[in-house]
């Protein structure tokens, strides 16, 4: 019996484990850039359609730098009604990777 009780508490930390990690990941992310800016949702972000798509060279090099550091290399710069100023290529990184949530700097 005490076997059974060990084999159910090794699957519940297994899991929790799981389960912790995730989240931590999902912080992780959300929190690139604490100190720089508040924190918006990336579905928020409005995109003008003068903005052209960046050279692959370049998106491939940014990305190469977030792999590495685990941090955007730019930050997102957002008007007041949450048009993006600067910071494209970060915005398209974002996305790829699935962010819910990305830290920003609102322009005055």
């Amino acid at each position: 019996m005490l076997k059974i009780f060990k084999n159910i508490n090794k699957r519940i930390e297994e899991k929790t484990i799981k389960y912790a990690q995730k989240d931590i990941d999902e912080l992780t992310k959300i929190l690139n850039r604490p100190k720089e800016g508040e924190i918006v949702k990336i579905d928020n972000i409005k995109i003008r359609k003068d903005f052209k798509k960046p050279r692959a060279q370049k998106l491939k090099q940014r990305r190469k730098y977030y792999e590495k550091y685990n941090y955007f290399r730019s930050t997102i710069v957002l008007s007041q009604d949450n048009y993006l100023l600067d910071g494209y290529t970060t915005y398209l990184l974002a996305k790829e990777m699935k962010f819910d949530f990305i830290t920003i700097v609102r322009a005055r």
